[in-house]
């Protein structure tokens, strides 16, 4: 993959203004506790390449945490697996400079290849490799046990939630609802067989809370097919109108999978296998990640919502949350809720097998969220 080389204002490299957006990533990223603002927008100052300062003073300006790390050194002794060059963060599209604007090449599903541009900031926020973690634990584990006794009161909760008995309360949807798990490699890990994609995770989950009392909508309408780009604008518009129609829906989840590229020759299959499954109660499962926008006015509350899901999966399950993702651009429709969850189940080196194992813990940990905080 050819990485596209960004250049960044000066400023937002070291002002310690808390209103800037590097500094914004960086301490978010080094102190979660802390809360700054949305990025300003005032002054400029001349830019300088990214190779500089990473040649001088070790800071990769496409990875904040290593500016922390400069800072800091001792971070270092941490295994260090958010750089780009470590991290999960590959992608099943390739990626070329042209302009500073990604060309994506994607693989239709006649075997044709396609090259498609992105449409908006949430399609090539997607794309893009990289993005900022909220630092809270390790990436890899071994195994967990359940833990089905467990005490929510000392976790920070989210605004409570008043559902209407009776009436649709979860929307389940889709933005790419052609990602697929292996076996079905075509298409590039996209396929029209739904027994082998994320609608069929998210029928499992949709399945399970039912079980346990909650009013789900699975809307299965595919928004990534036949064309990739534009597909969080016509997610956009197929969830607005299940809203519209649905006014008792407060929580709303956009199931995807994460992708790598040619995961079937990677020389790191193995290490990717290991971060991307964990053990829960003697069988191997995926794991699962939030990714958030950082461009949509209600950040801050869907942030707090996917920090509290992945407590309550930290008590429940330890180690089944990948730590969460803030993505570099982008709002990926989730202004439609404080109490949105764009959540990535696995990746395309995970077999289906294992997502559907997935399916089952990931809803009883949104189950048991959601009743912790219902009125």
């Amino acid at each position: 993959m050819m990485k596209v080389i960004i250049q960044y204002n000066f400023k937002d490299v070291i002002s310690l203004d808390s209103s800037n957006v590097f500094m914004k990533g960086t301490f978010n990223q080094a102190f979660p506790a802390s809360s700054i603002n949305e990025p300003s927008k005032e002054g400029t100052i001349k830019t300088i390449n990214k190779s500089l300062l990473n040649s001088i003073f070790r800071v990769d300006l496409s990875n904040p945490v290593t500016y922390a790390q400069a800072q800091f050194p001792a971070s270092y002794l941490h295994e260090n697996t958010y750089t780009n060059e470590n991290s999960d963060s590959e992608n099943v599209y390739s990626e070329k400079s042209d302009n500073d604007k990604p060309v994506v090449y994607f693989q239709n599903y006649d075997g044709t290849e396609v090259v498609v541009q992105p449409e908006d900031d949430d399609d090539l926020g997607e794309l893009r490799s990289g993005g900022v973690y909220l630092l809270e634990e390790n990436n890899v584990v071994d195994s967990v046990d359940n833990n089905t006794n467990i005490d929510l009161s000392n976790i920070n909760k989210p605004k409570s939630i008043k559902f209407e008995k009776g009436k649709p309360q979860i929307l389940i949807y889709h933005t790419h609802g052609t990602e697929s798990y292996y076996p079905a490699t075509e298409g590039n890990y996209h396929t029209l067989k739904t027994e082998y994609t994320v609608i069929l995770i998210a029928e499992i989950m949709t399945r399970e809370l039912e079980k346990r009392g909650f009013e789900v909508i699975h809307n299965q309408k595919l928004h990534d097919y036949p064309s990739y780009g534009g597909s969080y604008g016509r997610s956009l518009a197929t969830a607005r109108d299940v809203l519209n129609n649905n006014k008792s829906v407060k929580v709303v989840l956009d199931i995807h999978r994460d992708g790598f590229d040619n995961v079937e020759s990677s020389p790191n299959r193995e290490r990717l296998m290991k971060n991307n499954t964990v053990n829960i109660n003697g069988e191997l499962a995926t794991r699962f990640q939030f990714i958030i926008g950082p461009d949509s006015q209600n950040r801050p509350a869907v942030e707090s919502f996917a920090k509290y899901v992945k407590e309550v999966s930290d008590k429940k399950y330890p180690g089944f949350s990948k730590p969460i993702l803030v993505k570099n651009i982008g709002k990926y429709n989730q202004f439609l809720s404080d109490y949105y969850g764009l959540l990535e189940v696995g990746s395309n080196v995970n077999t289906i097998e294992q997502a559907e194992r997935s399916a089952v813990y990931l809803a009883d940990v949104l189950a048991t969220s959601l009743e912790a905080i219902k009125e």
